[in-house]
């Protein structure tokens, strides 16, 4: 007469399926959670760092006059408004920099173009050393943008008569203007604008 075989080993066997899977189903469960987690990260750190802050009180837009370039630096250049953050400039732009003597409208048009930002301002006989010094500590200190790693800044002094305000603020189309150095508005100013011009390159 055959026996019966034992059921306990059969639902041993069950057990430890069952447990295998819910192992597994573990396993897959955190994998799942933890890349989603990663993604959630990765997504609020790109957001973070490429979001654009909003405008400063009293910006305006400016009429694009153009994007010409001249044939030499010799060339008269005439704009319709002035400050000029757009139109007809020289063939090349300046190096990003605080500049102690003024920079040519012919420059840093181009440099507006290529998506920086100019900072203006008065300086009486090219003597204000207190500004310049803060121009200078601004560019020091301003991050580089993500795709170039370069601080995209100029500063210059400028014609008295041609400036609305102490400190004017470009960007290509856009300009701002201050009554006083403010560090935060200016450096507001080149994370907003910062390669937003008609060309994208260093």
């Amino acid at each position: 007469m055959n026996k019966k075989p034992a059921e306990g080993p059969k639902l041993s066997k069950r057990e430890q399926l069952r447990k295998e899977r819910q192992q597994r189903s573990l396993i897959w469960n955190s994998i799942l959670l933890g890349g989603g987690g990663l993604t959630i990260a990765a997504i609020v750190w790109y957001f973070v760092t490429t979001a654009q802050p909003g405008p400063l009180s009293g910006e305006f837009t400016v009429p694009n006059e153009g994007a010409g370039h001249t044939t030499s630096v010799d060339t008269p250049l005439t704009f319709q408004h002035y400050p000029p953050s757009s139109g007809a400039h020289y063939p090349a732009p300046a190096n990003w920099n605080a500049y102690d003597d003024p920079v040519s409208e012919g420059y840093f048009v181009h440099n507006l173009e290529h998506g920086g930002v100019v900072f203006l301002y008065k300086c009486p006989e090219n003597n204000c050393p207190e500004l310049k010094q803060q121009f200078k500590d601004l560019f020091a200190k301003a991050p580089p943008e993500s795709r170039f790693n370069k601080v995209k800044i100029l500063s210059s002094p400028y014609d008295e008569a041609k400036m609305p305000s102490q400190i004017v603020a470009l960007a290509w189309g856009n300009q701002v203007n201050l009554d006083h150095f403010d560090e935060a508005a200016l450096l507001q100013w080149y994370q907003r604008y910062v390669n937003r011009g008609p060309e994208l390159v260093p």
